[in-house]
């Protein structure tokens, strides 16, 4: 028998999307008192719907309970199959606990949602490929000339979203950039490598993550400068401390 999705009165409905966003925004400030006071009155409209569930998981990870989190994810996508949000956190939550095949089977589904959202509606006009392509390339002329001399044969590439192979390797399906190919050692220690070095922005998680042109711009930078941390030898830890996650 299909799930059946949790409907509420138009008005309850508003009440708990303004909750959620509330929640979310106090979680994001690390205002957590407040937050799960949010929460504690989504959860009262409306317990076992999606929306509910997946800020109860956010508080179970903030208490460092995988395991818990992982039910109340489990329990919205019951509500809700195709709640792309729900699929993502759950990736990450059983990424974390080690279930690599769960993880993997999330993230493609997230992929497939997120695709279907993009199609309908219209994500990655033209315009926004251009604003994004010169958002990247004056990140680049900004880097203090030493560097930006050791980059000049790494192109930037805009892609819509990780390919469907990638995210079988394990790679997340939200990701907003990747560096492929050799480092700056290996080019400098002269070692070969039969992959080209690139950085490669999915324009479609930017777009989908941003709401306006100025924080557009600078998650493009914020991006740019995070693969090119990798492309230099920094690991995710290294480059984190410097901010650029």
């Amino acid at each position: 028998m299909p799930p059946v999705r949790t409907t509420l009165p138009p008005a309850l409905a508003e009440v708990l999307a303004h909750l959620c966003d509330e929640a979310l925004e106090l979680l994001a400030r690390e205002q957590f008192a407040r937050a799960r006071t949010s929460i504690a009155e989504a959860v009262a409209i409306a317990p076992h719907s999606v929306e509910a569930l997946l800020l109860q998981a956010e508080l179970a990870l903030l208490d460092e309970d995988l395991a818990r989190a992982a039910e109340y994810l489990h329990a919205g996508l019951r509500d809700d199959p195709d709640h792309a949000d729900a699929h993502h956190l759950l990736a990450r939550v059983l990424e974390d606990l080690g279930d690599h095949a769960g993880m993997v089977e999330h993230d493609l589904r997230v992929l497939a949602l997120d695709a279907q959202l993009d199609r309908r509606h219209v994500i990655g006009t033209p315009d926004d490929l251009e604003f994004i392509e010169e958002q990247a390339r004056r990140t680049l002329e900004g880097l203090p000339p030493h560097l930006a001399e050791r980059v000049e044969h790494v192109p930037v590439v805009l892609e819509a979203r990780p390919s469907v192979a990638l995210v079988r390797e394990g790679f997340d399906s939200r990701a907003l950039g990747l560096f492929e190919g050799p480092t700056d050692f290996m080019h400098r220690a002269g070692q070969t490598d039969v992959r080209p070095t690139r950085i490669v922005l999915f324009y479609g998680n930017l777009l989908a993550m941003t709401q306006d042109d100025d924080e557009l711009a600078e998650q493009v930078e914020v991006t740019v400068l995070h693969e090119l941390g990798h492309f230099f030898g920094l690991d995710e830890d290294d480059v984190a401390e410097l901010g650029l996650e």
